[in-house]
């Protein structure tokens, strides 16, 4: 008898990705929710003996999914596999009944013995029904920051031992008055930034970090920052978290695209409009992601803007292309 399996995941490469990894011979029926409510409504359905779930998703996160498994005891075992890797996400969701917990990019080998500690993996077939929508570039790269965004976080959660709250990345490709506007509502006056350059195997671009000023006395509580003065607060305090959550985004980012990106010497921009920091050229399209943290129990909110060369798009289909095979 085949087992039901929920994919719940908003994004369709993780879908896709998720399903590939699953062994080949396993009878197993697969159903695919783009997000928690719809999660819950297959279980309903009596359609996911398991569901495969992500934290971070629209409609209902993958911690109310959890939550309402329990809370109605719902009949499925809960896998959780996601990008945001905190210790404090991953123990939230062992308490709210999860099985187990695996990080993105999705290890099959982990999953598999997981499938198999349960004793799931013991009847076979060749017929696994697979995720039939198409790739989608701008999916991929959704899918590509918010592994890099999660492991942004946990450094960051580590040093101010407090738990970041991420955001679902949007991806656009901009023209240059739609990318003029969107710096220039980031960079309003009372906003620091952090940006820094980033270029390797034909990819390039700048990673933004925008940081309410108002915000950057709690932002140095959180960080255990000893000054007094507030000019040196500002800059030393904006620069460290910068640096973290860059470094740590720009990482996460090269190592899933099997690259080294060499990254410039951060530049600082204090309390005024950033609309220059991509200047003085702007170029006719440029691809963004744009993503945000909520860092610790004040909600010290951070937004993260990571712009690419047009030039970019081409090697970056050619790895999406690579991680399809």
């Amino acid at each position: 008898m085949s087992t039901s399996v929920v994919i719940c995941d908003d994004s369709s490469f993780a879908r896709k990705q998720i399903a590939r990894v699953l062994p080949p011979n396993w009878a197993a029926q697969l159903t695919f929710a783009v997000n928690g409510r719809e999660g819950i409504e297959a279980i309903e359905q009596r359609l996911g003996d398991i569901i495969i779930l992500d934290l971070t998703m629209p409609e209902m996160d993958g911690f109310d999914v959890l939550a309402h498994i329990r809370r109605h005891d719902l009949p499925t075992l809960a896998i959780v596999v996601s990008a945001d890797i905190q210790p404090e996400s991953q123990k939230r969701v062992m308490e709210l009944g999860a099985v187990a917990f695996i990080k993105k990019p999705v290890d099959g080998e982990a999953l598999r013995k997981v499938l198999q500690s349960y004793g799931l993996l013991e009847s076979t077939s060749t017929a696994i029904r697979t995720d039939t929508s198409p790739a989608d570039f701008y999916d991929w790269c959704q899918e590509l920051a918010n592994v890099a965004m999660g492991r942004a976080a946990s450094l960051l959660a580590g040093v101010i031992h407090d738990g970041v709250e991420l955001s679902i990345p949007r991806v656009n490709l901009l023209a240059r008055s739609e990318l003029r506007m969107l710096l220039a509502g980031m960079g309003h006056r009372g906003v620091s930034a952090v940006s820094q350059g980033f270029i390797g195997a034909g990819i390039s671009g700048e990673a933004l970090l925008f940081f309410d000023d108002a915000h950057v006395p709690s932002l140095a509580r959180a960080v255990d920052y000893e000054g007094e003065d507030q000019e040196n607060m500002l800059r030393e305090v904006v620069m460290e978290v910068g640096n973290v959550l860059s470094g740590a985004f720009l990482k996460g980012m090269s190592e899933q695209l099997d690259i080294k990106l060499s990254q410039g010497h951060p530049q600082l921009s204090l309390h005024h409009n950033h609309e220059g920091l991509s200047q003085p050229a702007l170029p006719e399209q440029t691809l963004a992601i744009e993503l945000s943290y909520n860092i610790g129990q004040e909600h010290i909110h951070c937004d993260q803007l990571l712009l690419l060369t047009e030039g970019s798009i081409a090697p970056l289909k050619q790895r999406m292309e690579l991680a399809l095979q």
